[in-house]
């Protein structure tokens, strides 16, 4: 009998250790379903105000949260002089290494769309990219893309390019800057709702004028800076050039010099020590393409193109290097560049038309804030359907 009694208390502590555990799973199925249903406008709150990283780990939770976070952008990335990210790839790997400078902390992702593609200009959290002769639109964090009308220019990797706003913006208009020879400077702009690139081009006579390092867009103009201290402005409105000589402020005597609409840096990933901090080899070199993001005060910063060498003479390893500012940006139902009368899904995209000038002020922080002196009388475009 008292065996029995036993194996009755035994029988019934079993029970109530597993009554409750089930209590335990079912208040657990109870949080996370209490989770899963949280409202969408709190949802979508929450994924408007996250950094990128945590956007893509919230959007993976469940199909509800994803939904919720239709509109998110990772906005909270391209604040005012918030750091680009430096994004290293190479065209025999789909994996790239994505450096944040903030927290020199690297991410591993893969991006086969990068494969043989050549970065002409990055801003707004979009890449312009050329790709056996297609050019075409691309956010590397969320695969969205945009094909672009046909480009018939065979050598726009000797250039620039440049875009007003965002993509998906329907003011957005594109330029891809070219040498055509010494003399000529191309201008080939793509307005949204526009099927066909439009060629304008500039004589720069007897007047110097380097290789093409970087363009940006600010106070109506697109900017082109050359490797010495050349600045073409092309003025989207009247298609007006007009030729500079850069100069620091405090460097001359130059009282008619007009203020720089834009702050810019060169040589950026070396001088600030890049290749020690993504901890690359002595074998790699770099080609790393232009970029534009917002600065205080409503400025505009220009980060120019740079040719980083190996510091081993063989065996050495190729990549390219692209400034970004990283985005998740999703293409609205039925998005076509040629139509603009889709409706855009992000609200306040970031610096979606000119830029108010800033106040001229010495360099910071590598950067160059400087002068134009012009070079002599400005010449309107001539278009070339």
């Amino acid at each position: 009998m008292e065996e029995d009694s036993n194996n009755n208390k035994e029988e019934q502590l079993r029970e109530e250790a597993c009554s409750k555990k089930k209590e335990k799973l079912q208040d657990c199925l109870l949080s996370a379903r209490s989770w899963r249903d949280l409202p969408s406008e709190l949802l979508s709150d929450i994924a408007n105000n996250l950094g990128i990283f945590d956007l893509l780990g919230f959007r993976g939770v469940c199909s509800g949260w994803r939904s919720s976070s239709i509109t998110a952008s990772a906005a909270i990335e391209s604040a005012p002089d918030n750091h680009p990210y430096f994004l290293l790839h190479s065209d025999s790997d789909e994996k790239c290494i994505l450096f944040n400078p903030t927290t020199n902390k690297q991410y591993n992702i893969n991006i086969p769309e990068l494969n043989e593609t050549t970065c002409l200009a990055s801003s707004h959290g979009w890449l312009l990219l050329s790709q056996k002769g297609l050019i075409f639109f691309f956010c590397p964090l969320s695969r969205a893309r945009i094909d672009l009308p046909s480009f018939q220019e065979s050598k726009i990797f000797e250039g620039a390019a440049a875009f007003t706003s965002p993509p998906l913006s329907i003011d957005c208009a594109t330029a891809i800057i070219c040498r055509k020879n010494y003399r000529i400077l191309e201008v080939n702009v793509l307005e949204r709702g526009v099927s066909s690139w439009v060629k304008y081009e500039f004589d720069l006579g007897d007047r110097f004028f380097g290789m093409v390092r970087g363009a940006t867009f600010a106070d109506g103009c697109f900017h082109i800076l050359d490797d010495e201290d050349g600045l073409v402005t092309f003025d989207l409105k009247n298609n007006h050039f007009k030729i500079y000589k850069v100069v620091i402020k405090g460097g001359g005597n130059y009282p008619s010099a007009e203020s720089l609409q834009f702050l810019y840096k060169e040589k950026y990933f070396r001088r600030n020590g890049f290749r020690k901090r993504m901890k690359l080899g002595k074998d790699v070199t770099i080609s790393a393409c232009a970029a534009s993001y917002a600065g205080s005060d409503d400025s505009v910063i220009l980060i120019k193109n740079e040719e980083i060498k190996a510091k081993e003479e063989f065996g050495t390893r190729d990549f390219k290097g692209i400034w970004i500012q990283p985005r998740f940006f999703q293409l609205p139902p039925n998005y076509c560049w040629e139509k603009t009368n889709t409706s855009n899904i992000y609200d306040k995209p970031m610096l979606t038309g000119p830029v108010a000038p800033p106040v001229v002020r010495p360099p910071r922080g590598g950067g160059q804030m400087g002068r134009g002196r012009p070079r002599g009388g400005g010449q309107p475009g001539r278009g070339l359907p």
